[in-house]
């Protein structure tokens, strides 16, 4: 199982709860006529986060440290990549660690899903500030691709995958973002979030890329100590 594997459960993923997500109708249909399945309604459905609150407790303590840990990222320093790759200039302190590798985008992906869960659970506002601000920031990188596009790395990074060159789990990556996204959308009720993963899902699904091409080695081989 190869690249293909990897990709499409996680797009097929993504797409699926998408078009199962209130007031995308459109994408539903599309997956279903693409896809050839039809969306069932769950019989039992978790508790909204926003019903749930934690009372004074190792878990609130814990919580509590993560929130904290959320407030310590500024907005400019998290956009900094996906701004430079968008062609747009950027004075913010690059972050290090997955961001300054061609992983960059990864860590951001988690951080707006980590964001909007807590601001569900917790009612921070200041935290519901800045992920609307990261919307509005991000949809500006986005229209400045022009086809739907949105990552922190180039779509270079794809010919590379196409031309079985080594290249660190661009898919992968670009999951965590639309992963995030989703949460966003999710968790803090900001209808800009779904309006870029729609946009990013539609350039998944018409990007020719040949899957058959792709093998473990191409995905895996830059972890490897080869």
């Amino acid at each position: 199982m190869g690249e293909k594997f990897y990709a499409g459960m996680f797009f097929v993923g993504t797409l699926f709860l998408v078009g199962c997500s209130q007031g995308s109708e459109d994408l539903a249909a599309d997956r279903e006529m693409s896809l050839g399945i039809t969306a069932v309604e769950p019989a039992v459905h978790a508790f909204d986060l926003k019903q749930v609150r934690l009372l004074d407790s190792p878990f609130r303590d814990a919580m509590e440290l993560d929130r904290q840990y959320l407030h310590t990222f500024d907005a400019d320093e998290l956009l900094h990549m996906f701004r430079k790759t968008a062609g747009f200039p950027s004075t913010a302190r690059p972050l290090g660690g997955w961001e300054a590798r061609e992983l960059r985008g990864h860590f951001v992906g988690h951080y707006l899903s980590a964001a909007a869960k807590m601001f569900a659970s917790s009612g921070d506002e200041p935290l519901k500030v800045q992920l609307d601000l990261l919307m509005r920031e991000l949809a500006k990188c986005q229209q400045a691709h022009g086809n739907g596009y949105l990552s922190a790395f180039p779509e270079e990074f794809f010919d590379r995958l196409e031309a079985r060159e080594a290249v660190w789990a661009p898919w992968y990556t670009l999951h965590k973002v639309m992963a995030g996204l989703l949460d966003v959308y999710l968790h803090s009720d900001n209808e800009k979030a779904l309006e870029i993963l729609k946009n990013m899902a539609r350039w998944a699904r018409i990007e020719p890329i040949p899957w058959q091409k792709c093998t473990c080695r191409t995905f895996w081989k830059p972890n490897s100590e080869e």
